[in-house]
């Protein structure tokens, strides 16, 4: 009886202890937009231009999400962060932007980098190993040299580059597009954590 109480005792320990260290490592909530009630400021930056995005309050991953339709002109598109976004990324160097997207194709023919952010010290981009699907696919990746950031597109990121770009960023971009030819994106779920 004392032998069971024991173990039981320590597995109640060791899963404290792992909560703890799940917390830590998620860090605090800087920005979240869940688009259940709007756009939150998103746009899209398109062939031609910057647009709105189309808002659903339903068909989300769960509830809202936002929407870009290519022109299919040429450019891949990209859903672009408001600036309440823009002026939480210098708390953000170590902690982590996650987001959930789908498209509307299954043939992924674009190969481009899924999130860039750009400022005054340079350009920051990174490619995930895979794209969304038809269904909705969660992204996350860390402000961090140890992911494997690109700086001025062709030079592995240093963790002091990245620090420089996102104390003064004037953008952030994440790959809506994947497919050649006319197709829809559709984002859910952005968040962007501290360290």
């Amino acid at each position: 009886m004392r032998t069971v109480g024991r173990y039981v005792f320590l597995l109640v320990i060791a899963v404290a202890g792992c909560h703890t260290i799940a917390q830590t490592q998620s860090g605090p909530v800087l920005v979240s937009h869940d688009f259940k009630e709007s756009a939150q400021g998103w746009h899209i930056a398109g062939d031609t231009g910057t647009i709105i995005p189309t808002f659903t309050a339903s068909g989300g991953h769960p509830d809202g999400c936002i929407t870009g339709v290519d022109e299919a002109i040429g450019e891949t598109w990209y859903f672009r962060a408001p600036e309440s976004v823009l002026k939480q990324l210098p708390a953000a160097v170590n902690g982590t932007i996650s987001f959930s997207l789908k498209q509307s194709g299954t043939q992924v023919s674009i190969i481009d980098d899924d999130v860039v952010i750009i400022g005054a010290a340079g350009r920051l981009s990174y490619r995930f190993q895979t794209a969304p699907g038809t269904n909705w696919t969660d992204f996350s990746v860390r402000l961090a040299e140890s992911e494997g950031w690109t700086w001025n597109w062709n030079r592995r990121a240093t963790q002091a580059q990245i620090n420089s770009v996102l104390a003064a960023a004037t953008g952030l971009d994440i790959r809506g597009e994947f497919v050649t030819g006319q197709d829809e994106g559709s984002m859910d779920n952005f968040v962007l954590r501290g360290p």
